[in-house]
This record gives C-alpha cells, sequence and structure tokens, in this order.
C-alpha cells in the first residue's frame, strides 16, 4: 500500500516538475518537431521510391533433352538448390557490377572515382543500401530495389531480374556443354567402331573375291568347291558376322547421333530458367522518409530528454538543500 502511494507521488512530482518547466520543454519541442518537418522537406532530403519484383527459380530439368524430346514429367518450378543458387548470383559481385556499369551508378550515387579511396567497394556498398533480396514464404524470391528517382528504381529491378536469369542459364549450359563433350567423344568413337567394320569387311570381300551381285555366283560357287573352299567358305561367314555387329554399331551410332543433336538443342534453345509473376513497376506512393513518424519520434525524444533533465534539475537541487543544511 505504502508502495503504491510512493509510486502515485512520485508521478506527482514528476507531473508538477513537467508543469513547472512547461515553457522550457514546450520550445525544444516546438523547435525540434520544425527542425524535423524543415529536414524532412524534399528539398533538403528528397524522398525515395522502392520497386519490387516476384518470380520463382524453374526446375532446369524442363531444358533437358528428356524432358524436351521425351516428355517426362518433371516438376515446373525448381527444388531448394536451385533458389539457393539464383540467391547467390543476386548477391554475386559480378551482378552488383554489371548494374553498377549498366545505370552508372558511380554518377548516380554522386561518386567520383578520383577522389574516392575505395570506389568499387564503396559504389557496391550504397548499391547494397538500396537492394535486397529475400525468399517468401511460399518459396518465391522477392528483389527490391530503392531509389530517387521511382522509373529508375524499377528498371534496375526488372534489369536485375533479366540479368540474374541469363547468368544462370550460363552456369545450367556450361555444365550441359560438359555433357554435349561426353556426348561428342561417344559419338566418334561409335564412327570410328563403324569405320573399322566397314574397313574388316570390304578387306575380306576384296581378298576372298567376296560380292553379292547375282553374276558373280556362279563365280563365287566355284571358289568354294575349289581347294581353298574353306577359306572362302570362313571368310564368308566372318563378313557375315562383321556385318551384323555393323548394324548393332551403326544402331548405337545412330542413337548417339540422335542425343548429341538433343543436347545441343537444348544448349541453344532460349529456356528462361525463371517465371517471373510480377514485374517492377514505378512506385506512386515514396518509401521514405515517413515524415510524420520522423516527426512523432522527434517529438517524443525531445520531450523525454527534457523532461529527465528538469528531473535531475530539480532534484539536484534538492539534494544541495539537504548536504548544504
Amino acid at each position: 500500500m505504502q508502495s503504491e502511494r510512493m509510486n502515485s507521488w512520485n508521478l506527482i512530482d514528476f507531473v508538477k516538475i513537467v508543469w513547472k518547466w512547461r515553457k522550457p520543454i514546450a520550445l525544444v519541442v516546438g523547435l525540434a518537431a520544425l527542425g524535423s518537418v524543415i529536414l524532412t522537406d524534399p528539398r533538403i532530403m528528397p524522398p525515395k521510391y522502392r520497386s519490387s519484383t516476384l518470380f520463382y527459380p524453374l526446375n532446369p530439368n524442363l531444358a533437358s533433352s528428356g524432358a524436351l524430346f521425351g516428355g517426362t514429367g518433371d516438376y515446373l518450378f525448381g527444388g531448394t538448390a536451385d533458389i539457393d543458387r539464383v540467391m547467390s548470383v543476386a548477391n554475386s559481385v559480378p551482378l552488383k557490377m554489371y548494374i553498377v556499369e549498366k545505370f552508372n551508378l558511380y554518377e548516380h550515387y554522386r561518386i567520383d572515382t578520383t577522389k574516392t579511396n575505395y570506389p568499387t567497394y564503396t559504389v557496391i556498398k550504397k548499391l547494397d543500401a538500396h537492394y535486397q533480396v529475400e525468399k517468401t514464404p511460399k518459396g518465391a524470391i522477392q528483389i527490391s530495389v530503392e531509389d530517387r528517382d521511382r522509373y529508375r528504381a524499377a528498371e534496375m529491378a526488372n534489369a536485375i531480374v533479366e540479368r540474374i536469369d541469363q547468368i544462370n542459364r550460363e552456369l545450367i549450359n556450361e555444365n550441359k556443354k560438359k555433357i554435349l563433350e561426353i556426348y561428342r567423344r561417344k559419338m566418334e568413337d561409335k564412327e570410328i567402331v563403324v569405320q573399322q567394320l566397314t574397313d574388316s569387311i570390304f578387306a575380306l570381300k576384296s581378298a576372298y573375291g567376296l560380292y553379292t551381285d547375282i553374276e558373280d555366283l556362279a563365280h563365287q560357287e566355284r571358289k568354294l568347291q575349289g581347294p581353298k573352299g574353306p577359306e572362302v567358305d570362313a571368310a564368308m561367314e566372318r563378313v557375315k558376322v562383321l556385318e551384323e555387329k555393323k548394324k548393332g554399331a551403326v544402331r548405337e551410332l545412330n542413337n548417339s547421333i540422335t542425343q548429341y543433336e538433343q543436347h545441343l538443342a537444348t544448349i541453344d534453345a532460349d529456356i528462361p530458367t525463371i517465371l517471373v509473376l510480377e514485374k517492377a513497376f514505378p512506385a506512386e506512393r515514396k518509401s521514405k522518409p515517413i515524415r510524420w513518424l520522423i516527426l512523432v519520434a522527434t517529438v517524443l525524444l525531445s520531450f523525454t530528454v527534457m523532461a529527465v533533465t528538469a528531473v535531475v534539475i530539480e532534484r539536484y537541487a534538492e539534494f544541495r538543500k539537504i548536504f548544504t543544511a
């Protein structure tokens, strides 16, 4: 009970002190409010506009030869690894430097490369302060850009997404090119096998005069009945075996050529790796500064500082009276 009375009396004392100092407090609060209004004026603190774009990474297997020519039922959207890869690309220095060069951000952010010690580091840090990449709860990726120019902010956000798609395609195509090289070597190996079988068959036929023309049937019959008949018969059997092997090798070669051409088509095809749900557009309302929030925060802070100062001064006078009494 006594504690509650102490608290109430303390609150009353505080109100009395604030009321006693009401004029200085009101003056300081008024000046602080006026200062915040002046400082947040668009001519002093230019407004900034925020534009955002939303997209999903696509399953890279959709651009594979199996999906394009085999009709495999892969999922449309990519998995966790695809999202992580796209976010890594979005936060990479090469992509940021591309945006810096494309939109001439050195000049836009007023960075003098001749006078700044680390101009590249400075411009990237400046871009980072106005650029955000985040994953939404539903697995999409949102890219936001903030700038004094609402149109530039939208253009930068859309350009970033286009560049991400391009870099992502290049990364996927690099792996495809390695696989394509495997298909190419496999195709060349099959061509060599077919050529070797063809040469062997031709050599046997030339050595034993084995032909399939009807006019040569009588001549081949006499050979089979002659002293070298067994050798000719063995050669004919050997030719038959080699021709069967050649047919199999030709089928394998054709399959390898088909695989090579199909895989090559997936590299040359301009297939997107992301699906844009929302393109960035120029914002109608500014995102910063929020003038009313700055004004309220300034008024509360200045009032708190002045009230605490008044209490300290008043208590100091009381303590001084006690010690000097």
